[in-house]
């Protein structure tokens, strides 16, 4: 398969529209909550006229929106604490208790791009497929999106499908692996934990 032809194409409301590797994009936000918005994007293998074949992969992210948060009322952790235990375990290592971010991981701009998942079909790892996705993220974010994430932050979780649903798995060498492949991709590893982030202010 040529690494060129992919597509990545969103669904739900507040189509984005932009190019990677002067291919066309569609990404998509879902606004129903205005402190944690949810994007999500597919990736199809195509022919060379970008008609889609099959889908290969697929990324979910979440936006959290700490300026807003703090306007509106809320405090940091709360706005951590309003998803899952996940996301609130990695905001202690971003904030303080005041909600004073920690330079080292959050850039100026205080709001967090949370990264649920990736994943790439099996039969298409290992071709650059899901370095290319890490790459180009920051440049998705800033210049389809139009968002000013401080850091993007995930943990490190592999998982496989089983009848339609992700599992996650405990496996230690694979765990490892993804970390590898993160921090290969620029990404930092938060101390001995499985998260890691991206702070935007270092990305030149």
């Amino acid at each position: 398969m040529n690494i060129e032809n992919i597509l990545i194409e969103g669904d739900g409301s507040g189509d984005a529209y932009g190019n990677i590797n002067n291919k066309e994009i569609d990404i998509s936000c879902s606004n129903e909550d205005l402190l944690n918005q949810s994007y999500f994007f597919s990736i199809y293998k195509t022919d060379d006229e970008l008609n889609k074949q099959e889908q290969i992969g697929k990324v979910e992210m979440t936006y959290m929106d700490v300026y807003m948060a703090e306007e509106t009322g809320y405090g940091v952790f709360d706005l951590f604490d309003l998803i899952d235990s996940e996301k609130q375990g990695v905001c202690e290592y971003l904030f303080d208790f005041d909600g004073e971010q920690n330079d080292k991981y959050v850039g100026i701009d205080r709001d967090v791009l949370y990264i649920d998942k990736i994943f790439i079909e099996e039969k298409y790892r290992n071709i650059g497929i899901g370095s290319l996705i890490v790459k180009e993220l920051p440049k998705l974010i800033k210049q389809i999106l139009k968002l000013k994430p401080g850091c993007l932050v995930l943990f490190a979780n592999p998982f496989e499908i089983e009848n339609d649903k992700f599992k996650p798995t405990r496996d230690k060498k694979k765990i490892k692996k993804l970390i590898d492949f993160y921090t290969k991709n620029g990404f930092e590893r938060i101390k001995e934990t499985q998260y890691l982030v991206k702070n935007m202010d270092k990305i030149i």
